[in-house]
């Protein structure tokens, strides 16, 4: 195996560890994304469920009146 330069070494260990920033960076990103997800998709069954009773109470009042 031949030896590595140790500049060309030093660089391959700063990219390194930038990357290794970068990733955390990332994944820190994606966990809040998937928190806002889940959070939104709660919210967002809720109203359809409330616009589902809100149209049945409507319907219902109406057939009440014309008939």
């Amino acid at each position: 195996m031949a030896d590595i330069d140790p500049v060309e070494f030093g660089r391959l260990l700063n990219a390194v560890e930038t990357l290794t920033v970068e990733l955390e960076s990332l994944r820190n990103d994606v966990k809040q994304m998937r928190e806002q997800m889940t959070g939104a998709r709660g919210v967002a069954i809720g109203l359809m469920l409330a616009a589902g009773g809100v149209g049945a109470g409507a319907t219902h009042v109406l057939e009440k009146i014309f008939k």
